[in-house]
């Protein structure tokens, strides 16, 4: 599995329409191969929403990749947003074999 987790941390008077595209995109993006799940989060004090996105694998995000770019290319990211987008891509660790 691979995960994208993006924290975006939007200008109180931008956070409600940066919510609304972070759940219109996490609807689109359910639509895309490979894509496991999508997902909105908000911290406990509201400051920052999270958009994550869970793949079958990292080959499958590459190949999404383009739809989710186009999806935001449009988003005036510098102009919402307090500080600029913090994006974690992470490998899942698989557990270690049970051993006998």
């Amino acid at each position: 599995m691979f995960t994208q987790v993006v924290v975006h941390r939007p200008r109180p008077e931008f956070r409600d329409v940066t919510l609304a595209y972070l759940q219109q995109a996490a609807l689109i993006t359910r639509s895309v191969a490979g894509l496991v799940q999508s997902a909105v989060w908000s911290e406990g004090d509201d400051e920052r929403l999270v958009l994550t996105t869970t793949w079958e694998s990292a080959e499958a995000f590459t190949a999404g990749e383009d739809a989710l770019f186009d999806l935001f290319r449009s988003v005036p990211f510098e102009e919402w947003m307090l500080e600029p987008l913090d994006v974690l891509l992470l490998d899942e660790i698989p557990p270690p074999a049970p051993q006998e």
